[in-house]
């Protein structure tokens, strides 16, 4: 098969999974991806103030997870 073949396959979705197992619908800068794969690994690309958002609460997540847990420890 031939690369161009590939891309053909790509981007109709047949043949070629994405890193995930789903059949890959999306190429994107050298990934072929799913489109739940695109949106959480390339997501910033399209809404990036989305992107930072729902960052910025995974981020605050953690910290109090953190937190809670160095609480523990001193009780």
């Amino acid at each position: 098969m031939s690369s161009i073949d590939s891309l053909k396959e790509a981007k109709r979705g047949i043949g070629v999974s994405c890193q995930c197992g789903k059949s890959a619908r999306i190429t994107a800068r050298g990934q072929t991806l799913c489109y739940e794969c695109f949106d959480e690994d390339m997501g910033y690309v399209l809404d990036p103030a989305g992107y930072a958002n729902r960052r910025m609460r995974e981020r605050v997540r953690e910290f109090d997870r953190r937190r809670r847990a160095s609480i523990r420890r001193l009780d």
